[in-house]
């Protein structure tokens, strides 16, 4: 599926899985879970902004304007770094983000199923671009 600028690159097209209906009700499942886990032990912070009920890009810029405003209202110097993270699932480490799960205590059998999920689906997404 096209994403951005050239048509006939590969790398501007996404593979399309079509995934059974179980898939997704297990996916919107295990969302669910993980989300309450991650927040029942606070281990998302609150200055995270995405995939987060009631937060947005819009949340995050309003947190950042205040910061400047409350630096600069303190005498301070303000600075703003952004990164460009438009292809960054393409290039996350899920091993990473595996032992990042799993040292949050993630782990047993839904661990198993977010690394079969996350390396055994890109595996098979790398697998069908190498044959077109």
């Amino acid at each position: 599926m096209y994403k951005k600028r050239d048509i006939y690159s590969i790398q501007n097209n996404r593979a399309i899985l079509i995934l059974p209906i179980f898939s997704k009700i297990l996916e919107k499942s295990m969302h669910s879970r993980v989300t309450i886990f991650l927040n029942k032990h606070n281990i998302v912070t609150e200055v995270q902004n995405g995939f987060r009920e009631q937060k947005s890009t819009t949340t995050a810029i309003q947190s950042f304007i205040e910061r400047i405003q409350e630096a600069l209202d303190n005498g301070l110097q303000a600075i703003g770094i952004f990164f460009d993270l438009t292809k960054a699932y393409d290039i996350l480490n899920h091993r990473v983000l595996l032992n990042t799960l799993y040292s949050y205590q993630v782990r047993g059998n839904i661990n198993s199923w977010c690394k079969s999920y996350l390396i055994d689906q890109k595996q098979f997404v790398e697998i069908n671009q190498s044959i077109t």
